[in-house]
């Protein structure tokens, strides 16, 4: 029987300390991706010409991110920002602006552009980190922070993004979990993390691990402790932690063009400027069987089929989901789910029960492109969102497990970004 060094002790002796963020509002500990002004919208970032990827750069690497936002208005308004660094569990980090950056602590975003020939005018701002004003000196988690007319209290942004200074290797795959009761419905993901030429003493203490579905990071990823210990590999091979409901393809939608009503668009309507798009109704999946269709795992792409430009030409619409349901429901509520809105559930993707037409609507403010979704229910209590609910989960669902590897480096007191793997659950026995 092999070994196991699972030091459980351990985990009651760690404890996460956390300071008031002085920078944000309502005393909160946690830097997440935030909209604060509600002008603002189609908040993105990621690596220069991968729009799909997740927001994350090499130490040191040639590599950029670009980071944009739309504000609905007429005027350019004066708009800064500053980068924080974090900890694994984006707290501040209280680390010195001189240890982890080059250059000015906060700078102004000098890249605007008007939008051109659309019904809804806006101004679409761009910044790329690194920059010449800026340079990041550490891995690691970080937050940018945009706020108004120079005031630092003033925030109307906050995007996390990340920097990887790669020392172990990643490999692994998805496979049917152990458990009868799971085996068709959820996906197990085993992996191993090698480290040939980077020492890690104490991994039980040094070491945090993040597995994400899906890169969503809103209650549902995994935070793993290797369970065997090897010369050189750490193991994570669960047989319950590490397993996930395999949900179901994503719905989808295309409004590249609001010429003409591609698939599950029902009515497009323009009246006064405003654009009004209807989808047609969803269904419950929960007991369907499973079916593929082609998906990008939750995201979103910005594009215009008539025009060049999809930044600046790329015109608003308003969209309506609807779920017919014979009742509303009292445990919890539903809210449309994608990387759209960040992976969150706020006012801006709530669903509202219409009696008289028993079901679910959603009215929500998105720029043209092609956009997955699904139906999430929040349940009261846990507060987690639930895309099985509606959906269904299927072993055979194709998701991307995106891991994250955390070292903590004593000496400087942060907490190294050294692994990134993307596992897709096609790797499988």
């Amino acid at each position: 029987m092999r070994k196991i060094f699972l030091i459980s002790f351990i985990f009651s002796l760690i404890s996460i300390s956390a300071t008031y963020n002085t920078f944000g509002s309502d005393f909160d500990l946690i830097y997440r991706n935030e909209i604060k002004k509600s002008s603002i919208h189609t908040v993105q970032i990621f690596p220069t010409g991968w729009e799909l990827a997740p927001p994350i750069i090499e130490l040191e690497g040639d590599n950029q991110l670009l980071f944009s936002f739309d504000e609905i208005k007429e005027n350019i308004q004066d708009y800064s920002y500053r980068i924080i660094h974090c900890d694994k569990n984006w707290y501040n980090s209280e680390l010195s602006e001189f240890d982890f950056l080059d250059g000015f602590a906060e700078n102004q975003i000098t890249d605007y552009e008007h939008s051109f020939n659309t019904n809804v005018n806006y101004i679409h701002y761009s910044l790329k980190i690194p920059n010449n004003d800026i340079s990041l000196k550490l891995s690691g988690n970080y937050v940018i922070e945009v706020f108004e007319d120079f005031d630092p209290e003033k925030v109307v942004i906050r995007q996390r993004f990340m920097v990887l200074d790669s020392k172990v290797e990643i490999k692994g795959i998805v496979k049917h979990p152990v458990s009868i009761e799971k085996r068709e419905s959820h996906q197990e993901v085993d992996f191993s993390i090698f480290h040939p030429n980077f020492k890690i003493d104490n991994p039980q203490l040094d070491l945090n691990v993040i597995l994400t579905q899906n890169n969503r990071l809103d209650g549902t990823e995994k935070r793993l402790k290797p369970i065997f210990i090897r010369k050189n590999e750490l193991v994570f091979d669960y047989e319950d932690e590490n397993i996930f409901p395999g949900g179901n393809e994503f719905r989808n939608f295309d409004l590249k063009s609001m010429r003409y009503q591609t698939r599950y668009i029902r009515e497009i309507t323009s009246e006064n400027d405003t654009t009004s798009v209807i989808l047609s109704p969803g269904n419950n999946r929960h007991f369907k069987q499973y079916i593929f269709e082609q998906d990008i795992n939750g995201n979103y792409l910005v594009e215009v089929q008539e025009r060049d430009i999809p930044e600046t030409e790329a015109d608003y619409a308003y969209i309506t989901f609807t779920l017919p349901m014979d009742n509303d429901l009292k445990h919890g509520d539903l809210y449309v789910h994608g990387n759209f809105n960040n992976w969150q559930c706020n006012e801006r993707n709530k669903m509202h029960y219409d009696f008289d037409r028993g079901a679910y609507i959603s009215k929500i403010f998105l720029k043209q492109g092609y956009y997955n979704y699904q139906f999430a229910l929040v349940d009261h209590k846990t507060k987690i969102p639930d895309t099985g609910y509606i959906e269904g989960n299927h072993w055979e669902t194709e998701n991307n497990y995106i891991i994250y590897v955390y070292y903590h480096d004593i000496a400087l007191n942060y907490d190294m970004l050294i692994g990134y793997k993307t596992i897709k659950s096609t790797a499988r026995f």
